[in-house]
């Protein structure tokens, strides 16, 4: 098992990177927060998790102990996959997921794609006892012009890391302005019409 890799960031996709340790590139899949955290050509230490199944090997990484931490109980979870896992961690924070399971609330969890009442359930359900006994800071609920202000500034800036440039990103963001896009929906949707 990979505990860890240190190295250089060689490449930065849409939902991967590349990790350069030892003359070899290793593909790693990983959460929004994490590529918005990472740039290409510095150096990071990135705590991972290898995930074996009968036709597929994949890495998965991250920029913090916390998010692979949560990632590893979400894939415990028996619905969970680890697509589905980080398209969580994508949505939402650790200590937000952690603040949602504890407070029972089925929609905070919701708002990541693919997790319908039922998963979120399933999350809270299973997931509770471990979390109890973690340690984290609750989130309270903050005013929803801060979340949408702080989506937009996550986006803009995985953006950047993938090469686009600054003055292009704003003026697409100016155009989405008042779209209801989740932080995916609005680097999805940035993407089109950047290209």
């Amino acid at each position: 098992m990979i505990s860890y890799i240190i190295g250089h960031i060689r490449a930065i996709g849409e939902e991967s990177f590349v990790i350069e340790n030892n003359n070899m590139g290793y593909e790693v899949f990983s959460s929004l927060s994490t590529l918005s955290n990472v740039e290409i050509n510095s150096e990071y230490k990135i705590y991972t998790s290898m995930q074996v199944r009968e036709d597929d090997i994949s890495l998965f990484g991250f920029y913090t102990k916390d998010e692979l931490e949560m990632f590893t109980l979400l894939t415990s979870v028996s619905t969970i996959g680890p697509k589905t896992a980080l398209g969580i961690l994508s949505s939402i924070s650790v200590n937000e997921i952690k603040t949602a399971i504890l407070n029972n609330d089925i929609d905070k969890l919701t708002v990541a794609k693919g997790i319908g009442r039922k998963s979120a359930s399933r999350i809270i359900l299973e997931l509770v006892d471990k979390v109890k006994k973690m340690d984290f800071v609750e989130v309270k609920k903050a005013s929803q012009t801060s979340v949408v202000n702080e989506e937009i500034d996550v986006a803009k800036e995985a953006l950047i890391n993938l090469g686009y440039q600054k003055n292009d990103i704003d003026r697409v963001f100016l155009e989405l302005k008042d779209s209801e896009l989740s932080l995916e929906g609005l680097i999805k949707e940035s993407l089109k019409r950047l290209i």
